[in-house]
């Protein structure tokens, strides 16, 4: 069985953002519903300033149920027919 976490991924309120985006969020957010105000894995930023913590736990669930879904596809092109 193949999971494809990407595509059935739930709607969450992150904004992709650039690393320079990030990096002002980090360094002038004031206004932040938790606070944590950036997210970021594989090179990916994300502003969660308007996230909840159940909000966030279930957004880091889904990058790293990706992460790992990713990992493993990679494992199996890799093995021998």
């Amino acid at each position: 069985m193949t999971w494809y976490p990407l595509r059935s991924r739930r709607y969450h309120k992150a904004i992709e953002i650039t690393e320079a985006e990030a990096d002002l969020i980090i360094a002038t957010s004031k206004d932040s519903v938790t606070e944590i105000v950036v997210i970021s894995q594989a090179e990916k930023w994300y502003d969660v300033r308007s996230m909840t913590k159940g909000e966030l736990d279930a957004f880091s669930a889904d990058l790293e149920r990706a992460k790992i879904a990713a990992e493993s596809e990679k494992a199996q092109k890799s093995l021998p027919n």
